[in-house]
């Protein structure tokens, strides 16, 4: 617009000069279209340094649109530091039981042991990852596990003394020729114990642990299927890992007289104040039976030590046992618990069945304040057969709880789960949570489950949950549950015969377990052990009991 301008300007000068008259008419025009450049000429730079002020707007709040978003990126940087911190910091609370219970339970002492230090390392990452367990999970809702997490954990000494009576009559049942492996406060002790380590024939019991044994020991709590089913005890176990808390039991030949007893005896060399738990070493024991081998496992809980203190069973008893069991193979597995009713006990069982074997548990539990069994079985072959038998009573402030669980992955398999309770007190309770899982390839299994519980006494408490989780589409499966009284047509039957309601009552107490008893291994003598533990349990709820 600029030159266009000059070029008229230069022209209406040359024109003057040329042409000395001209018309007012032509001068007008000639003004008008000088006005009417001049005025496109303004009219153009006002649109440019409009466009600059505009430029200059956009870029002022371009920049303060990236200073917000600058200070908002460092304001998110900072509150999620913040909330990262937040969160470590929770998760450290979470935890911090777990790093106490882990001090309080394991030695200082290093082990020259490569599987030793495996196991070790291995527990203390899964334990950092885990938080402690409350009522608000849903795997501890009706067990009181703040009795252990609230507790004052004491480091108990391993000491043997005083225990030299109660150990004699602990084993005084043990049949001739049957293998001992005991453990005193969690330490294996070679005092009551039988070890044999080149038995090529029967069975070896051995504190050195080599080969397969020693990958696969402690692996069995890291499956999937455990993670959120109390495998934190497992692991604290794990954690404590030392050669001397821990014996493999090989299982070499088929012998209807291959039998090993399994002694754990507890005490608390002091009298132990409210709030105070003991505790200390804890067993953990690997048994491996070889293709087409047979053995009876028979394992003993009890609290020892004859000190007549008050409460010399306040203390935590926390024990793992893993089975693998090889094509053929077949485990019949006896387990009596008669801890004194202020200890608490948490212990693990994790099982593998390979092809065509058997794994059969009778368990009986009467002792502690707490107990919780926590018992995992895997196929890991077809035509596996698996029996859980179960028979537990609790009495006055008693809790005994099995969380079980079968996971069927092959063909053929069969499974059969018998559960029984009496609660005998207002103040006891009774909990079973059972699961069955019969997964896609699971064709053709036959699965049953059963829990019965017997409440003999008002506001007696029983959580019981029995789980078929059913894949597969060609089984038989089945499972069901009763809660009730003593039936009145039972008492009215045995009354008949002249004996009074209270005998009545008692004989069928005395009979609700008498089912899972008889199938125990061991010989009759362990037999009448058992029988006399429960007989014992319930005298001391006698008043509840005999209520009618």
């Amino acid at each position: 617009m600029s030159s266009s301008f000059t070029l008229a300007s230069t022209s209406s000068s040359q024109n003057g000069l040329g042409k000395t008259s001209m018309s007012s008419k032509s001068l007008r025009r000639i003004s008008r279209r000088r006005l009417l450049s001049s005025s496109s000429f303004d009219t153009s730079s006002a649109t440019t340094e409009k466009n600059n002020i505009n430029d200059t707007k956009t870029k002022t709040r371009g920049s303060r649109r990236a200073t917000k978003t600058a200070a908002a990126a460092a304001s998110g940087g900072a509150a999620t530091a913040k909330a990262s911190k937040s969160s470590s910091s929770l998760k450290k609370r979470d935890n911090e039981w777990i790093l106490q219970a882990r001090d309080a339970c394991v030695s200082s002492e290093s082990s020259s042991e490569s599987w030793v230090e495996r196991m070790r390392s291995s527990a203390s990452k899964q334990l950092s990852e885990s938080k402690t367990p409350t009522n608000r999970d849903e795997s501890w809702r009706f067990f009181d596990v703040s009795e252990i997490t609230s507790a004052t954990l004491v480091r108990e000494d391993d000491s043997e003394a005083d225990v030299e009576e109660d150990m004699k009559a602990f084993l005084a049942d043990v049949p001739e020729g049957a293998k001992v492996v005991a453990f005193v406060n969690g330490r294996f002790s070679e005092k009551w114990s039988s070890i044999d380590e080149d038995d090529k024939n029967g069975v070896s019991i051995s504190r050195t642990i080599s080969g397969d044994i020693a990958t696969a020991i402690g692996t069995y709590d890291e499956d999937e299927e455990v993670e959120g089913q109390g495998a934190i005890f497992a692991r604290i176990n794990k954690s404590c890992a030392r050669s001397d808390n821990v014996a493999c039991i090989t299982v070499k030949s088929e012998n209807v007289e291959n039998i090993v007893y399994i002694i754990h005896a507890r005490r608390s060399s002091k009298d132990r104040k409210d709030g105070e738990l003991a505790t200390g070493a804890n067993a953990r024991v690997f048994i491996d039976a070889l293709a087409k081998s047979s053995v009876s496992v028979v394992e003993k809980y009890a609290t020892v030590g004859g000190s007549g203190k008050k409460h010399d069973s306040r203390y935590w008893a926390n024990d793992v046992v893993e089975i693998h069991l090889a094509e053929n193979a077949r485990v019949f597995h006896s387990l009596s618990q008669d801890h004194g009713r202020e200890a608490v006990h948490t212990r693990a069982t994790y099982v593998r069945q390979n092809e065509s074997s058997m794994y059969e548990i009778n368990e009986v539990n009467v002792g502690a304040k707490l107990h919780r069994h926590d018992l995992r079985v895997k196929q890991l072959g077809k035509k596996t057969d698996t029996k859980l038998n179960c028979f537990n009573l609790a009495g006055s402030k008693q809790t005994q709880d099995l969380h079980s669980a079968i996971i069927l992955d092959f063909e053929e398999g069969t499974t059969d789960q018998r559960h029984r309770c009496i609660v005998s007190s207002s103040s006891g309770k009774g909990v079973f949570d059972g699961n069955v899982r019969v997964n896609k390839l699971a064709q053709r299994t036959d699965a049953k489950q059963i829990t019965r519980n017997l409440l003999l006494v008002p506001k007696a408490t029983v959580n019981a949950r029995p789980n078929l989780q059913i894949i597969a589409d060609d089984v038989k499966c089945t499972h069901g549950c009763t809660v009730s009284d003593l039936e009145e047509e039972e008492l009215f039957y045995i009354q008949s015969r002249g004996l009074t309601k209270e005998i009545a009552r008692s004989l069928l107490v005395s009979g609700f377990g008498t089912e899972i008893i008889s199938g125990m291994k061991g010989g009759e003598k362990f037999k009448e052990y058992v029988r006399e533990t429960v007989k014992s349990a319930l005298s001391k709820d006698a008043v509840e009991l005999l209520v009618a």
